[in-house]
């Protein structure tokens, strides 16, 4: 997806907010720093599409965790990002705190109906994704109310209720098929690295 969908996914803990970035844009100023390149692509095989982006960015390292193969970056836009580092990727072991760094990582989200009768909750499990087993958070939020014509919609999820602006244009396409009561389900698979280059 765009990468105003990838924004603020990896604070799921507060249920609410992957919802919120998942629904709305960059914020405003977003566009004055040019968004790193990415490729999107489709796969249609589980319930929902799932939508895998793969990123390219130049990074500076902020935290390492050794033992769980674990980097924490700053990109240019100044958003923290934590990003598992496969064994394949050897340049893991040389990496320092502060260092700058050429990086490509993956990540995917789904976003789809939840099953009549679900509650409004947030899950974490294990799931592969293309090159490494990663974190995947699924959180599911019901909605409350739908202004279509103001591109508005309000969700309840497991930290409560909010209204997001919808300024995605695919998604503003599908707000009028939104009714209140259903559930919608996110599934996020948090960011892969597939190669880094010291710089």
């Amino acid at each position: 997806m765009r990468n105003e969908i990838k924004r603020g996914m990896l604070v799921a803990g507060a249920g609410i907010g992957l919802l919120a970035f998942a629904l709305a844009a960059s914020p405003a100023g977003a566009a004055d720093t040019p968004p790193p390149p990415t490729t999107t692509t489709t796969q249609q095989g589980g319930p929902t599409p799932s939508e895998t982006q793969t990123t390219h960015a130049t990074v500076v390292v902020t935290a390492i965790d050794k033992s769980a193969r674990k980097v924490t970056v700053k990109t240019s836009e100044a958003e923290m990002v934590d990003i598992t580092v496969p064994a394949d990727v050897k340049e893991f072991d040389k990496l320092k705190k502060g260092d700058k760094i050429d990086i490509d990582y993956m990540e995917s989200i789904a976003i789809g109906m939840a099953p009549k009768g679900t509650k409004p909750n947030a899950i974490e499990r294990t799931a592969t994704v293309p090159g490494a087993a990663g974190r995947e958070v699924v959180v599911t939020a019901e909605v409350v109310k739908v202004d279509a014509t103001h591109n508005k919609v309000t969700i309840k999820g497991p930290s409560g209720k909010q209204t997001v602006s919808v300024t995605d244009p695919d998604l503003q396409a599908r707000l009028g098929t939104l009714k209140k009561g259903q559930v919608l389900m996110f599934t996020y698979t948090e960011a892969v690295a597939t190669a880094i280059q010291t710089k």
